[in-house]
């Protein structure tokens, strides 16, 4: 009993060995929480991998949603306390919108990256988190964002029937998209270069929004995301007729 029970707590350990080894660089992609290619995804089957930058910095054509320039369109969504909160775009210079899971490794990995990026920009770009998946409820989200060990320094909002998610053509968490003054996109994608903060060689959040700030052109205005957890919805079946 005593090598079985020695031989358990080794096979334990190599399990959780194993897991961290590839996260966060294969996150959900291991555990299952996979979807296809678009918006509003069915889980359960592989996704493809972001569209990859272009060597000017543009938005590829290939890539869904809103392109450079775009207008965001109004913005009003409920926050986690069912508070419906109006996004006025014009009451800062930039906005900036990410996608977050509370199920998502990578997603909750940047919540400390997001609060540097808010604690350094916030006087002048607000910041606004999503959530778009049908399987999380806002008590969930909560117990991360808000009462977590970690919590974040934004509100969240809950975009329940994905119709942020489908208008702006965000796809994983995180995926982020900044918006100037007047409504109009000026980056959107990836908020650095790894999932693993300690491997981080570009900050693309933090260079676009220094660029914008001085007044100067991005060099990028899209980078692939590097996030997982594909952006859910859960389709319900229509009920039965009488």
């Amino acid at each position: 009993m005593k090598y079985l029970l020695i031989a358990l707590i080794s096979l334990s350990i190599a399990g959780s060995a194993l897991f961290y080894s590839i996260f966060p660089e294969e996150c959900c992609e291991y555990i299952g929480l996979m979807a296809p290619e678009g918006v509003s995804e069915v889980p359960g089957v592989p996704h493809a991998k972001p569209e990859p930058a272009s060597e000017d910095g543009k938005i590829p054509e290939k890539v869904r949603g809103l392109k450079l320039h775009d207008a965001a369109g109004e913005v009003s969504l409920p926050d986690l306390n069912s508070k419906v909160r109006r996004i006025d775009l014009s009451a800062h210079k930039f906005t900036v919108f990410v996608w977050v899971s509370s199920v998502c490794p990578t997603s909750k990995s940047y919540i400390i990256r997001l609060n540097e990026l808010q604690a350094e920009f916030g006087h002048e770009v607000a910041f606004w988190a999503v959530n778009s998946s049908a399987m999380e409820t806002s008590a969930e989200i909560a117990a991360v964002y808000e009462t977590g060990k970690w919590p974040l320094n934004f509100t969240v909002l809950k975009d329940d029937q994905n119709l942020l998610a489908d208008r702006f053509g965000a796809k994983v968490c995180p995926d982020v998209f900044v918006f100037n003054r007047e409504g109009k996109l000026e980056y959107r994608g990836g908020v650095d270069d790894s999932r693993d903060p300690a491997k981080v060689s570009r900050r693309y959040l933090h260079e676009v929004l220094r660029s914008l700030l001085n007044g100067s052109r991005p060099q990028w205005r899209y980078q692939p995301p590097n996030g997982c957890c594909p952006i859910d919805r859960v389709e319900l079946p229509e009920p039965p007729k009488n």
